[in-house]
């Protein structure tokens, strides 16, 4: 199984290049992040997988007085959201990016890392319609490729430079202990989410 710490290295590398490329708008950028991480982690010798569907998470205020579920609509593709999975685990920085386009000031969210063998709590939701195995840039709209060779281009340069920090957020999500251990610490979101599966469910779009 990839290492979470190659995993964080690599989040680092394409947050960076997003950032890089798409100041004003980088967190809606899933399609280019997804690409990004597969082309990373292929180089690697890896088999990840970008996949295509339907995304919600649960998004607390700063002040814990508001929260709902959120997720994207994504514009560069034909799927609301797209993320990686590799070894049974779904990596994302969707997650980690949800609060800056939330509706409301919201609390910092991790990046996912989670184990697939593990129950995703009710304030995570990833519903996978499509899965490629081996996307390719040339199957792309031609404004979306024009944009996206430079982008991947940039992140195997960054790739190959020693990172100064490689850390990404205070934490990462990988399975409820690591949601119950961020919560037992203080951390706002992980605190939410717990409060939240105790809540009667309410109707969502998928």
């Amino acid at each position: 199984m990839v290492d979470a710490a190659v995993v964080e290295r690599v989040f680092c590398v394409v947050d960076r290049c997003l950032r890089a490329q798409f100041p004003d708008d980088f967190y809606k950028r899933c399609l280019y992040a997804s690409f990004g991480v597969h082309s990373l982690l292929r180089a690697m010798g890896h088999g990840p997988a970008v996949v295509g569907g339907n995304f919600l998470a649960f998004v607390v205020s700063r002040d814990q007085r508001q929260g709902s579920m959120q997720g994207y609509g994504s514009e560069s593709g034909e799927h609301s959201h797209y993320w990686v999975e590799l070894d049974g685990l779904i990596l994302d920085l969707g997650t980690y990016y949800l609060p800056v386009g939330s509706r409301f000031s919201a609390s910092e969210m991790p990046a996912m890392v989670w184990d697939k063998g593990y129950r995703m709590p009710k304030g995570l939701r990833y519903a996978p319609q499509a899965m490629y195995d081996s996307p390719q840039v040339v199957h792309l709209e031609p404004h979306i490729a024009e944009k996206m060779e430079p982008f991947l281009s940039a992140c195997h340069a960054r790739m190959a430079q020693p990172l100064v920090k490689p850390k990404l957020g205070k934490w990462l999500v990988t399975s409820p202990s690591s949601i119950k251990k961020a919560a037992i610490k203080g951390d706002v979101w992980a605190r939410a989410v717990m409060r939240y599966e105790s809540l009667p469910a309410e109707p969502l779009p998928f």
